[in-house]
């Protein structure tokens, strides 16, 4: 596949699944954006362009096709609503996840900008939703944090699948009854961590330190009933054989092991971050600095990352449909990366590899490991098998 057909391939993804009103220049500029984007790997517009430039997807010179590219920063069409929301609702749908995970974190851009992130937790990895910019190490104007963070839910509710139930992970900057009260007003449950010094009732009414409940055994699950005037739900607090500090945990689920392991699913939030900031965008040596041009360039970082994971998705399925020897005693080489990597190598550096056909754009098996697990694990059992 060359060059040009695996721009056209992206381009009419993104285009089938814009709103209508966007128009047609935007959305080339938008697919130019991310092709250029999964080629450099880079999400600052003049690595963009010479990307573009080396693909020889038009006769244009690296610097022409820079100002080009810099018109979307200043495009009003160019936001989640129109150009991500539609691909997300459609591809979750398509997608039959039986429960999903909504993650929520920070990250700054160094000490300019602080991003507020929703993301659904995809096999290892994170897709992201919707999010809020503001400038960092300074007061907010207008609506405050709370208020910010209950738009972020109120935008991801409409492009949930109906009927699938709803998790929402957070680390201890949520961990506070407004935080919860929140997501419990959409029907979601909720695990949020907590500092150990956290007070709570139990069922007697009795008050307590989160920490408090933990025994002499280096692992324990302990179990006390959280009763508020406006929470109700379970206290977790586990503490590893290798944990200097015990995890604290509560929930509105059963008190029991899942909020642990539930939990571990906030972890892969931190690879979208990682993948935009080192291996796919490298968001923080971005030149770009004005928090409205941010906002729009976001928008391709966030289509990027759809497109690299369904395509990742895409060739993980093409390892896995092919049988085991049996023989390999080591882990293969194609487990050894994330899905957005075997993304990024399917689409190719230079887009001249193989990608899915337009009718293999998926989202699938939402309850399997990440890629690399999924794949070594595919040939262990086979090795296991051996007589």
């Amino acid at each position: 596949m060359s060059a040009p057909e695996g721009y056209q391939r992206i381009h009419r993804l993104i285009a089938e699944q814009a709103d209508p009103r966007v128009d047609a220049r935007t959305l080339t500029r938008l697919a130019w954006y991310v092709t250029g984007l999964i080629g450099a790997r880079h999400g600052s517009p003049a690595q963009v362009a010479k990307a573009l430039f080396r693909l020889g997807l038009t006769g244009a010179t690296a610097p022409r096709l820079e100002r080009r590219i810099r018109r979307t920063e200043n495009d009003p069409e160019v936001t989640a609503a129109y150009c991500l929301h539609p691909l997300a609702r459609r591809f979750l749908v398509l997608g039959r996840p039986t429960a999903l995970r909504l993650i929520l974190d920070l990250t700054w851009q160094e000490d300019r900008l602080v991003l507020a992130s929703l993301n659904v937790g995809y096999r290892g990895r994170a897709l992201p939703l919707v999010w809020t910019l503001w400038p960092a190490n300074q007061p907010l104007e207008g609506d405050g944090f709370w208020e910010r963070i209950a738009g972020l839910l109120a935008q991801a509710a409409p492009l949930l699948p109906k009927g699938v139930p709803v998790t929402r992970l957070a680390d201890r900057t949520f961990g506070t009854p407004v935080f919860t009260d929140l997501v419990a007003a959409h029907g979601w449950h909720w695990i949020v961590r907590v500092q150990d010094q956290t007070r709570y009732r139990d069922r007697l009414g009795r008050g307590r330190a989160g920490s408090g409940a933990l025994s002499r055994r280096a692992q324990e699950v302990a179990r006390a009933g959280l009763q508020k005037a406006r929470l109700a739900g379970s206290q977790v607090v586990h503490r590893g054989e290798r944990h200097a500090h015990p995890l604290c945990l509560a929930s509105d689920l059963p008190p029991a092991w899942w909020p642990v392991a539930g939990y571990r699913q906030r972890f892969p939030v931190e690879a979208p971050f990682r993948d935009l900031q080192r291996y796919g965008g490298c968001w923080e040596q971005g030149q770009v600095r004005q928090l409205a041009h941010v906002e729009r360039l976001w928008v391709g970082m966030a289509l990027g990352m759809w497109v690299a994971l369904m395509s990742g998705t895409w060739r993980a399925g093409q390892y896995l449909a092919q049988p085991p020897t049996g023989k390999r005693r080591t882990r293969p080489g194609e487990a050894k990366h994330s899905l957005f990597q075997l993304g990024l190598e399917a689409l190719g550096g230079g887009l001249h590899a193989d990608s899915p056909p337009p009718h293999l754009w998926r989202l699938t098996d939402w309850e399997a490991p990440n890629g690399s697990a999924h794949i070594s694990a595919h040939h262990a059992q086979a090795c296991l098998r051996m007589p």
